[in-house]
């Protein structure tokens, strides 16, 4: 009888784990999740846009229907502002916008956003989450209302950029601000895609075989642990419950017959 109790009890608790045997998805199926999207960054995003049109040569598939725009050293604080300056603003086929210009104008279904290592987000962390705030609360009340943002995390930096810096605990000031990041997120309705950690080697600062120059930017190996993380993010999504590729595709057909 006790061997029975025992068998129920373990039924019972695989029963309500229902995402321990999750499918995995293929990787064109989680790639589907960054769709109708606009991507905002720096001069990282500038180099991630490189690797994806290198990507899109052997697989025209590959975040196909993806809007990616970097602007080199553009700031947090910049990107927040909707100013006709050069400083503050992105290319857009060919006209210079700001960040909510050219989501007003795609419309997106979400957004993602990279953008930090032009700000001392580490030394005044407080301040730079004001700047993120600006953002979601802009996009939100003035000029997407129906897109979802997206943060990634602020990617780590190599004991060189200390240095250079003279600031030997960045990278620990870094991984606060990185925890009061996704804790805005939350607060306003938006999400947070961690990135940083699986940059990191055992030393807590970003790997030098992922960096192009020593100090802070990704080289291609980087980059692909970057999108490895997003394919991971949307696999949590699905597993969760939160996102349905498959249901997406059946109302996309359903869009293209009804035209």
């Amino acid at each position: 009888m006790k061997h029975f109790v025992r068998l129920i009890a373990f039924i019972l608790v695989f029963a309500c784990i229902p995402f321990a045997f999750a499918e995995r998805l293929d990787d064109s199926t989680l790639l589907s999740f960054y769709d109708d999207s606009v991507f905002f960054g720096d001069s990282r995003m500038e180099a991630f846009k490189h690797y994806v049109d290198a990507m899109k040569q052997e697989d025209e598939t590959f975040l196909g229907k993806t809007t990616i725009v970097g602007a080199g050293s553009i700031s947090l604080y910049a990107a927040s502002k909707n100013a006709p300056s050069g400083d503050f603003l992105f290319y857009y086929r060919g006209r210079q916008l700001s960040m909510y210009g050219i989501a007003e104008k795609i419309q997106p279904r979400r957004i993602f956003i990279l953008l930090g290592l032009n700000d001392p987000v580490a030394a005044k962390p407080e301040k730079s989450i004001s700047y993120v705030e600006v953002i979601l609360t802009r996009m939100k009340e003035e000029f997407v209302p129906n897109s979802v943002v997206y943060f990634f995390s602020e990617t780590p930096v190599t004991e060189n950029f200390a240095t250079e810096k003279e600031r030997p605990e960045y990278q620990d000031q870094l991984d606060v601000y990185n925890a009061m990041l996704k804790e805005t997120c939350e607060k306003n309705g938006a999400h947070y895609i961690e990135i940083a950690e699986a940059l990191k080697g055992e030393d807590n600062l970003l790997r030098l075989d992922y960096s192009n120059d020593k100090v802070c930017h990704l080289n291609e190996d980087g980059i692909a642990v970057w999108i490895q993380c997003m394919k991971d993010y949307a696999q949590e999504q699905y597993d969760l419950g939160l996102w349905d590729p498959f249901a997406e595709e059946e109302t996309a057909s359903e869009t293209d017959l009804g035209e």
